[in-house]
């Protein structure tokens, strides 16, 4: 049955383009921690809370909306994506209240979030091809943006937003041309449309600055590809052969080392500075998971395992230190330290 909710959720995207203990919390037992890494339980449409400082699981904290497809953690503050309830949920970690989501609009699928400043953030939407400018302290959109077809990963970087676009085509199930965009947040305008390999899904700023961008390929005979990005000339530069079907980035910026979520498979992994791939799809690093990613400050990387509703921290020479009981079909994760 998870694996069939498996194939559900990806059809969903595709068309938007030792053992810790487990705790069921009450409402007077919240967690308050510092230090939690947030886990997004798809299936089960809730909120994991790690707490990273007394190495105990509090299950259920929140309820979130349908086809819970983001988290975001900003000062203090928890931001949900919820790709089918064309919402962005908010929920105060101290005390686990929610405010009034944002509503996006229906038909649009938001998939991810980017802040902007303070008080603006970016919305991609893989239905709509668009990316909406969400006003926070009116809760309103305040800008429509028209991007590529099946608009996804989304980032802020030099000034600029940066969104990747599938172009997933749902009617044949083939990928077009995948671009990456560049908008200008002053004008709200695209100013540049720079051609990647196939099928670009996430995209995360490595330690020189460069943009590195995640191209799935096309799950058959098109392997993934890393197509590196300067933002100051806007323009691909280069691009690693990674091979597979690698989904989600994170970097440890410490050790010049990407990590890749690969669907039920773990993760692959290179090293940013010489282009070398440490763990392809042969050799992958955990061999299981491969939902969503992070890397901590520390170079610890949790995964998240959709079929064993777990999350598997690992250190920074691949050695599985914890695994973590989460929620039914954990996918992304965030982490807050203070």
């Amino acid at each position: 049955m998870k694996r069939y909710f498996a194939y559900l959720v990806i059809l969903a995207m595709a068309l938007s383009s030792f053992v810790g203990c487990e705790k069921e919390p009450t409402k007077s037992e919240t967690p308050e921690t510092a230090t939690a890494v947030f886990v997004l339980n798809s299936a089960a449409q809730s909120i994991s809370v790690i707490d990273l400082e007394k190495d105990t699981v509090y299950n259920n904290v929140a309820t979130v909306g349908t086809w819970p497809n983001q988290l975001v953690y900003k000062d203090g503050f928890l931001y949900v994506v919820n790709s089918g309830s064309n919402n962005i949920m908010i929920f105060n970690t101290d005390d686990w209240t929610s405010q009034t989501p944002i509503a996006l609009g229906a038909g649009n699928n938001p998939t991810n979030l980017a802040f902007y400043d303070d008080n603006i953030l970016y919305v991609a939407c893989s239905m709509s091809n668009k990316v909406l400018k969400v006003n926070l302290a009116t809760k309103a959109v305040v800008g429509t943006i028209t991007t590529g077809v099946g608009t996804t990963g989304i980032i802020k970087h030099e000034g600029k937003m940066y969104v990747c676009n599938t172009a997933f085509d749902g009617s044949n199930w083939t990928y077009g041309q995948g671009t990456v965009q560049v908008i200008n947040p002053a004008t709200d305008q695209v100013v540049k449309t720079i051609n990647v390999p196939k099928n670009p899904f996430d995209l995360k700023v490595a330690p020189d600055g460069k943009i590195h961008v995640v191209c799935v390929g096309n799950y058959a005979d098109i392997p993934g590809k890393i197509a590196i990005i300067d933002p100051i000339t806007d323009t691909m530069v280069d691009s690693i052969a990674i091979g597979g079907a690698p989904g989600n980035i994170a970097i440890s910026e410490d050790d010049n080392i990407a990590y890749l979520s690969v669907w039920g498979m773990g993760l692959m992994s290179y090293n940013i500075a010489t282009k070398q791939v440490l763990h392809g799809p042969t050799n992958t690093l955990l061999g299981k998971g491969g939902s969503g990613v992070l890397v901590d400050n520390e170079g610890n990387v949790f995964v998240s395992v959709w079929d064993d509703d777990q999350v598997v921290k690992l250190d920074k020479a691949g050695n599985i230190v914890k695994t973590y009981n989460v929620g039914d079909s954990p996918s992304a994760l965030a982490i807050k330290v203070e």
